[in-house]
């Protein structure tokens, strides 16, 4: 994977997941199915492309309004899920997406972007700037999800690899609050991609579930803090499939359609003929440039080249003014911290 933007399927990695969030028989099973479904989409996203601790590489910037689509073809029982996806800022980098079960009655929409500074020793931290907001039409919830920080490190050594830190949130309509914070090796058991969780009421009652693992390979849930005699599996890397989406050929897609964008400039890499690659790189970059230059004499904005989301206010709709009320919500049960690199301005939303 060379671009940045198709990382927007690992929502989508495991479908199956997604699409049970809706089959929880009360508020909060449903918020752990939602937990166990965003631990699911962290190894694909993070791990599994460094594994070896080395295998990160520097993917290409998409240019403003690259696209790209992907479905996961279930079968009678799951549905089908939909994944769209749109470079909506270039200045600074924002992908949106919206990934959607409409058989479950499961959807989700978000915008993503990265603020990145230099981490002693030889190391980048990376701050995921945005969020996600999880919908289960069935009964009528609203989840907001928060990002986790990126510790990028093996820089000096030439051998980059990935470890998540911080805290990430998930607040449902449903009157409970999810808490996962991330460390990295050694901090809680030793292992590399570990974590800790907790659901609780949001305001402030007994806490229902606790889980703890990793989340690059096992993690467990109970009911009980030391998982005395209830501990079960929450989400196992090794037990589970990873189910690759379905995409268009290149020859079926649109210009702006992320492989067939920058296939030449795949190719030339693969064929190790790096000139070539450097040149084609720098015309599509050039093309953009002149694109830019161009709307501001027309006195337009990034937002007027977009084709798959429109740009709006974060209250203007049923989804933003969920997502202001369970902002509002978290930042009272867990501090401003707990959003701190999530801007309530601007938000995107797909094309109806």
């Amino acid at each position: 994977m060379f671009d940045i933007i198709e990382n927007s399927q690992y929502w989508g990695d495991n479908p199956k997941l997604f699409a049970a969030i809706s089959t929880g028989a009360t508020p909060e099973e449903r918020m752990l199915l939602c937990m166990r479904w965003f631990i699911s989409t962290l190894h694909s996203s993070y791990s599994s492309r460094s594994t070896a601790a080395g295998m990160e590489k520097k993917p290409y910037n998409p240019i403003l309004g690259e696209q790209y689509f992907a479905q996961w073809d279930g079968d009678k029982e799951i549905g089908t899920t939909v994944l769209n996806a749109e470079q909506v800022s270039h200045h600074p980098p924002i992908m949106a997406f919206h990934l959607e079960n409409k058989k479950a009655g499961v959807a989700l929409e978000g915008h993503t972007g990265q603020k990145t500074r230099f981490a002693m020793p030889a190391g980048i931290d990376v701050s995921q700037t945005g969020h996600v907001i999880v919908k289960l039409e069935k009964f009528n919830e609203r989840y907001l999800v928060t990002l986790p920080t990126l510790n990028v490190r093996g820089i000096v050594t030439g051998r980059p690899w990935v470890e998540l830190a911080g805290t990430s949130y998930i607040i449902g309509t449903s009157g409970f609050l999810t808490t996962i914070e991330f460390s990295t090796k050694g901090y809680f058991s030793g292992e590399r991609h570990s974590f800790k969780a907790n659901i609780k009421p949001i305001d402030g009652g007994n806490t229902v579930y606790y889980a703890q693992g990793t989340w690059g390979g096992l993690s467990n849930y109970s009911t009980d803090k030391k998982g005395n005699g209830d501990s079960k599996v929450l989400f196992d890397v090794n037990e589970t499939e990873r189910i690759p989406p379905t995409i268009k050929s290149v020859s079926e897609m649109g210009h702006l359609e992320s492989h067939k964008l920058w296939a030449a400039v795949t190719k030339a890499i693969v064929d190790k003929d790096y000139a070539a690659a450097s040149r084609l790189k720098s015309q599509i970059e050039d093309k953009q440039r002149t694109l830019a230059k161009e709307r501001t004499e027309r006195g337009e904005t990034q937002a007027d080249a977009l084709k798959i989301f429109t740009l709006v206010e974060e209250d203007s709709d049923e989804t933003g003014k969920a997502y202001q009320d369970l902002r509002a919500k978290l930042i009272e049960a867990a501090g401003p911290k707990a959003l701190k690199e999530d801007d309530t301005k601007p938000h995107w939303r797909l094309r109806v």
